[in-house]
């Protein structure tokens, strides 16, 4: 099983001037022991699943097809087993030759449980404008009335979340009424 890592681009010494005509656009890469990624593809099995994945392990893509990778500033690697609910959506890392869920830092869990509670609070903004709008201009059903209380309510729940303890979370339920 092969294992080339960390690959970064550079300027070969000799190209033949015909691949040079057909090689516009073309990136060259190497790897950390000088080998091409061009002539390395030909290591590879072509029944193996390839992952290329960045320096800490997170897998940034996968697949059957090694010229479909273009791991400029990654490495690449053949893996013997695929786990069936993995995918290369970076919650997955490739460390000491396996395919292994990802551990996330204090830091990434809390500003993932940030980016969930802007999405939220966006959300109920878009629901409470237009009820707000039917309150001060004194066209609101008592339904709506309701709703707008319900989603401000909400909303000052999400802003007051403690982040901290991402990602042990109690969330608040948004409101069944709009």
């Amino acid at each position: 099983m092969q294992n080339i890592k960390n690959f970064k681009r550079y300027h070969p010494d000799y190209v033949h001037k015909k691949c040079l005509e057909h090689a516009v656009g073309a990136i060259f890469l190497i790897s950390e022991d000088d080998q091409d990624w061009y002539e390395c593809q030909k290591l590879f099995q072509p029944d193996t699943m390839k992952v290329e994945y960045e320096t800490d392990g997170i897998i940034r893509s996968m697949g059957y097809d090694i010229s479909a990778f273009c791991p400029d500033g990654c490495s690449i690697a053949e893996v013997s087993e695929w786990p069936k609910e993995a995918a290369p959506n970076r919650k997955w890392c490739f460390i000491d030759g396996e395919v292994v869920p990802r551990v996330y830092t204090a830091d990434e869990l809390r500003e993932q449980a940030t980016h969930k509670r802007d999405y939220r609070l966006e959300q109920a903004a878009k629901i409470i404008a237009p009820l707000q709008d039917a309150v001060d201009l004194d066209m609101a059903a008592d339904t709506e009335k309701v709703a707008l209380l319900a989603w401000k309510k909400y909303r000052v729940r999400l802003n007051r979340v403690d982040i901290s303890t991402a990602p042990d979370i109690d969330w608040p339920k948004a409101p069944q009424i709009a």
